[in-house]
């Protein structure tokens, strides 16, 4: 629940109607794409090196954690099939 704040004196609430909204300007599509240009050029970008080096640790992450979860799920399923005598 959102609390109200008095203002030292003039008893104005905070939020109330005499805040001074700001007028939105019109929405400009070639303004927008003119600054969405120049963000783009600000972004550093990876080299292909880079990005080829990464994607194969990726890669190896990928398998490495496959076989730890391949060796959990068989650890489990013996000790389940081991405790409960399915077999």
């Amino acid at each position: 629940m959102a609390t109200k704040k008095k203002s030292s004196g003039d008893g104005v609430i905070e939020g109330s109607a005499e805040e001074v909204k700001k007028k939105k300007k019109p929405f400009n599509p070639a303004e927008f794409f003119n600054q969405v240009i120049a963000e783009g050029r600000k972004v550093t970008w990876t080299s292909r090196n880079e990005t080829m080096i990464s994607t194969i640790m990726v890669l190896i992450m990928v398998v490495v954690m496959s076989l730890f979860f391949l060796a959990v799920d068989w650890v489990l399923r013996a000790a389940v099939t081991a405790l409960l005598s399915i077999g």
